[in-house]
């Protein structure tokens, strides 16, 4: 083991907020970790273990939500994802990294308090195929998003609310975006080289306070309205990417 004490401390703490936070709302994980571990560790290493360590979390909450999972209508975020994921990792690698940050979280923030604002009135109803080209396009933004920031569950999370989806039904719809999306992520990232042995060891020192953190969340969950799940969504949204954009500051 490499990690020096602070740097496990860093760990421990942000393992044990974000993985509680996680239970509650089924993303944001990565929010919450880096803002301690950012202290800690390297861009590349934060970048890792907030992605990979979302990606266990979801495998980790199958269990609970499997059985209320809707594969096929999933399927228009994943297929809008798999096209904005690339062009999101791309724009990260040749734009400035700083400027394109700040606009993102800049667009989030603005579109989580739209969805704020929304709240209050009627769901969104949007079928047939006009509906189905906007889910897509929620999931290709999502793929953009998080290629650029790792905040791409936010946009379609908050979206499932503006739908009108009770609080089963967004966490059902999350996940598998949540894995296919960090499942991604973590491919390229080992694939690419950018996966440093500080790296690995954070993440399996996190995994188990995460675990544990989240299945205590889950007991939040199971407790909270619909309406103020979709707040706390939305809140959460708005203060992920205020810190996106004062980290770059």
């Amino acid at each position: 083991m490499t990690l020096t004490v602070f740097q496990m401390v860093l760990l421990a703490a942000g393992a044990a907020a974000g993985g509680a936070i996680f239970g509650v709302i089924g993303f944001a994980y990565g929010i919450v970790i880096s803002v301690f571990i950012h202290h800690g560790f390297a861009a590349a290493d934060v970048v890792f273990i907030v992605v990979a360590g979302a990606l266990v979390l979801n495998v980790g909450m199958l269990p609970k939500f499997l059985p209320e999972i809707r594969w096929r209508a999933a399927l228009p975020y994943l297929v809008g994802a798999t096209f904005g994921l690339p062009l999101g990792l791309w724009l990260l690698s040749t734009l400035d990294a700083r400027t394109i940050r700040i606009f993102v979280g800049v667009l989030v923030a603005a579109y989580g308090l739209f969805a704020l604002r929304q709240q209050s009135r009627e769901p969104l109803r949007i079928a047939g195929v006009h509906g189905k080209a906007l889910d897509i396009a929620i999931g290709f933004a999502g793929g953009v998003i998080g290629g650029v920031s790792g905040l791409g569950p936010l946009v379609p999370g908050v979206w499932f609310g503006l739908r009108g989806f009770n609080k089963v039904e967004q966490r059902a719809l999350t996940t598998p975006f949540g894995l296919w999306v960090q499942g991604i992520m973590v491919t390229w990232l080992l694939a690419g080289g950018f996966v440093s042995r500080a790296a690995i060891e954070g993440l399996a020192v996190a995994t188990p306070i995460m675990l544990v953190a989240a299945y205590l969340g889950l007991n939040m969950f199971d407790r909270l309205s619909t309406s103020t799940f979709q707040r706390a969504v939305v809140l959460l949204a708005i203060a992920g990417a205020v810190l996106l954009v004062l980290r770059q500051a």
